[in-house]
């Protein structure tokens, strides 16, 4: 099973580029580099199965916002 890393970690990682759209919607796991997604699917447990099988037991998961998402921030 791989490791689920924490909000901690994910929070100081350098974040990945933008996921492209035909991914909209989905988990995404981008291999250590953040160069390639290396899986990806519906489900974040298995996506994260697929990369550790894919040989990325390192990889770090993003769920990418759906296309009709709309994100609303303050500052």
């Amino acid at each position: 099973m791989p490791t689920i890393k924490t909000r901690e970690t994910i929070e100081n990682a350098r974040w990945p580029k933008p996921a492209p759209v035909e991914y909209a919607g989905q988990w995404v796991a981008w291999n250590h580099a953040r160069t390639e997604i290396v899986a990806h699917g519906s489900n974040a447990m298995a996506v994260g199965e697929a990369a550790d099988k894919a040989g990325h037991p390192d990889a770090i998961l993003q769920k990418v916002r759906p296309l009709n998402a709309t994100f609303i921030g303050a500052t």
